[in-house]
């Protein structure tokens, strides 16, 4: 199972418990450490022969005492014997996104930066797909897929670019109702579009009007299954009347996704029109990423300590 570079959403603050947290990317098994407001991300298999560091392991300092054998495992520090190597993290909010190779940022984190400087960032789904996680991320660039899934009255633009960083950018406005939020103020409600997705995996959506904004951050993580989509929702501390309805939107759009996305075939014969130029744009730039070497491996000697 491919582990693509570049960034993932790779979980909720209120899916890690203090201390040690075995987590899984694709076939991958990591190991995030939670201390307080701070998460780190490593490996999480012990290279002495294996063992999940998280299931059972003790933290120990700097070190993670393996269940298997008690080897004193340094976290991060490569140059010690027994140890797994620490991995890019940033943090907005409630969201914790991890990066497992050395580059191919494509601009996320002064992005991911400008978005949790002054705004409120919440979770507001954690939900299995039986789709590979691409699809999840597809959707933003699928814009025929809004008048007929999410009943979008009218969607104009929805032009794609890349953007400076080698990120890739669709840009159009949607025109609605107003939401409840804006009812007192106009019936006619019209909605910047502006997503970018920064890896295959990762796409972030500037929504609503320029003194009303909002960001929706969708990620997915690759499962034997599929993957789990995460969305996080940012917002203005003024505006924090809007988040509860925004959550609930976000959690009824995941849903409306859902029945397509758990019934559709990914191998099924595909024909293209001229509809899909955003969707085959946005496969292009995925097939610009490649895949994350696998973790270390033993020593080459194979002496026990």
């Amino acid at each position: 199972m491919k582990v693509h570079t570049g960034w993932y959403l790779l979980a909720f603050e209120e899916e890690l418990a203090e201390g040690l947290n075995p987590l899984m990317l694709g076939g991958r098994r990591l190991l995030a450490v939670r201390e307080g407001s701070r998460v780190r991300v490593f490996d999480g298999l012990c290279p002495h022969r294996g063992a999940a560091l998280g299931h059972g392991g003790t933290l120990d300092g700097d070190c993670v005492i393996c269940p298997f054998h008690g080897k004193r495992v340094s976290l991060g520090d490569t140059a010690r014997r027994w140890s797994v190597a620490e991995y890019a993290v940033e943090r907005a909010g409630a969201a914790v996104f991890v990066r497992l190779s050395a580059d191919d940022d494509r601009g996320f984190q002064r992005a991911i930066k400008e978005v949790a400087d002054g705004n409120i960032v919440v979770s507001a789904v954690i939900q299995p797909v039986a789709v590979p996680s691409e699809y999840v991320v597809e959707n933003a660039f699928d814009a025929e897929h809004f008048h007929q899934v999410h009943l979008v009255p009218r969607v104009v633009g929805m032009r794609v670019s890349p953007g400076p960083d080698g990120e890739m950018a669709i840009e159009g406005e949607f025109r609605t109702k107003a939401p409840p939020w804006e009812r007192e103020r106009r019936l006619d409600f019209a909605s910047r579009f502006y997503a970018r997705a920064f890896s295959p995996s990762l796409v972030m959506t500037e929504l609503g009007t320029a003194d009303a904004p909002y960001t929706i951050i969708t990620g997915a993580v690759p499962t034997r299954e599929g993957c789990v989509g995460r969305v996080a929702i940012a917002l203005r501390p003024e505006r924090a009347e809007a988040l509860d309805a925004l959550v609930h939107g976000a959690k009824y759009a995941f849903e409306q996704d859902r029945v397509v996305w758990d019934h559709l075939d990914p191998d099924a014969p595909q024909r293209y029109d001229a509809g899909d130029r955003p969707v085959l744009a946005f496969r292009r730039f995925c097939a610009t990423f490649g895949a994350v070497p696998p973790a270390g491996t033993p020593s080459a000697t194979g002496e026990p300590s």
